[in-house]
């Protein structure tokens, strides 16, 4: 949800997804897809893939949703620029939709703050 939400807002740049612990190839969740698209971005086309350190290393900027997958980021990847979304937002995973919703409203009120 972060990386199209931060595609409908922020056209203009180029954000990549990827997942400490991902499988390559799954598609977003439909509650993903549905609290996404209630805020105006489109995931439908979304596929996951797992973070490589050549991925990590081309990026300019790798954003955490979690307090430990940001340590993990800076312990892997000690020279890149590592931040916390927000306030650390925790994964919906498993949840009902309203949760989805409310993850994907906390992501968009951060990376509004975080494209400032």
């Amino acid at each position: 949800m972060a990386a199209g939400l931060f595609g409908f807002i922020n056209s203009n740049s180029i954000c990549q997804s990827a997942g400490l612990h991902a499988v390559d190839g799954q598609c977003a969740s439909g509650y993903a897809v549905t609290a996404a698209a209630s805020l105006g971005a489109d995931i439908c086309a979304h596929r996951s893939r797992k973070l490589t350190p050549e991925i990590a290393e081309s990026a300019d900027l790798l954003v955490a949703l979690g307090w430990h997958h940001k340590e993990i980021l800076q312990s892997h990847y000690p020279r890149k620029r590592v931040v916390l979304l927000g306030n650390g937002i925790d994964d919906p995973y498993g949840c009902d939709l309203e949760a989805y919703k409310e993850c994907a409203l906390q992501i968009f009120d951060a990376l509004h703050d975080l494209c400032e």
